[in-house]
């Protein structure tokens, strides 16, 4: 137990020993590298989708319950921000509410959209995709009932994995996360089964449709972040498996990257903000493609710039909060009703975050 601790602690280590320091001449010769032709197909792209979905992820929310969001926090932040004007209280509720619905969203454009749009220099169907072996799980779901559904996910083969693509002679599957801090126990432990229990069936079946193949590389992708600033479950995946069938490959010259103890031909590893968009760019030697991080920053800035241009989403939000204003302004207690030590204690801000904090208990009245 001893020799395992130790060996889980130098492992960590060696995890977090890639440090990322900024420097303003290095940042630009990195973006001399960049393509300005891909940065426009990404923009354009991420434009589309946003123009589609952002009037929607701002109009969902109708009345005061769509915003409803955790009371306790929500009391102790309109104190400490001093929240206690409907229109400032709007503001809050709307931006935390409308962050919370792009993350989500953009979560999903990435995988779609920039991650689609390489491996560099590949032609379109050489690109990173979602395996056909998923889509295929998810067609065998059409037209079951909700719980049945439910029942045949529990036994996906390929759930754990978004995207994959082929390069040579080795397969890439990639299951994308969109931070450090987004991978929890829960998940933690799905990877881990669902790395061990398939992983031959993932190679079986990439090996029959494709006859050349010698190997795949699975990957836990985070898209921002850095070694240090993570949780460490995506580390915690890799010391589990090394209790199911893997072992480290080389822990001075390749740290983190397992392979299958039995053949040695499926390689495990993880790939986190800069080291997950080189890796993206180019799987086989991610160092070379180093600046593609760039290229999707660029093409986000200049894709939301067009949306706000071509949408006149600043109305929308406006009118929003204006609706979101009047419905917090109604939350008012007659201060006649209440008790008189609530009268005399509390101040008029308090019961009016009080009012606001009881937005989380009720379905309808709101």
């Amino acid at each position: 137990m001893t020799n395992q601790k130790v060996s889980s602690k130098g492992f960590y280590d060696a995890l977090k020993s890639n440090h990322h320091n900024y420097s303003a001449s290095d940042v630009s010769l990195q973006i001399a590298q960049t393509d300005k032709g891909r940065v426009i197909r990404l923009s354009d792209s991420i434009a589309k989708y946003m123009n589609a979905n952002l009037p929607h992820t701002i109009d969902r929310r109708e009345t005061l319950f769509d915003y409803r969001t955790n009371p306790y926090v929500l009391l102790a932040s309109a104190s400490l921000m001093g929240l206690s004007i409907p229109r400032k209280f709007a503001e809050f509720l709307f931006n935390n509410k409308l962050y919370m619905g792009l993350e989500t969203s953009f979560g999903k454009s990435i995988e779609d959209t920039l991650v689609g749009g390489y491996p560099i220099n590949a032609v379109d169907s050489l690109k990173w995709a979602t395996p056909k072996e998923k889509i295929a799980e998810s067609k065998a779901l059409e037209g079951l009932k909700r719980e049945d559904k439910a029942k045949r996910r529990n036994v996906s083969v390929w759930r754990e994995i978004d995207k994959s693509c082929l390069v040579g002679n080795r397969r890439y599957l990639i299951t994308v996360k969109s931070g450090p801090n987004c991978i929890n126990d829960t998940q933690v432990e799905a990877m881990k089964t669902a790395i061990a229990t398939h992983h031959r069936t993932w190679f079986d079946q990439t090996k029959t449709d494709h006859p050349g193949i010698e190997g795949i590389d699975i990957v836990i992708g985070l898209t921002y972040g850095t070694d240090r600033t993570t949780n460490n479950k995506e580390n915690q995946i890799l010391v589990k498996l090394l209790d199911h069938g893997f072992k480290e490959e080389n822990r001075k010259t390749k740290p983190g990257v397992l392979i299958d103890s039995r053949t040695g031909t499926v390689r495990v590893y993880r790939q986190i903000g800069q080291e997950f968009w080189g890796f993206i760019g180019n799987p086989v030697e991610p160092r070379k493609a180093h600046f593609v991080y760039l290229e999707v920053l660029l093409a986000l800035a200049r894709a939301f710039s067009m949306s706000v241009e071509r949408a006149g989403f600043e109305e929308q939000v406006n009118l929003k909060l204006v609706q979101l204003s009047k419905a917090i302004s109604k939350l008012a207690f007659p201060r006649s009703s209440l008790p008189s030590w609530i009268r005399d204690d509390f101040s008029e801000d308090e019961l009016f975050w009080l009012a606001t904090g009881l937005t989380a208990f009720f379905d309808e009245g709101i």
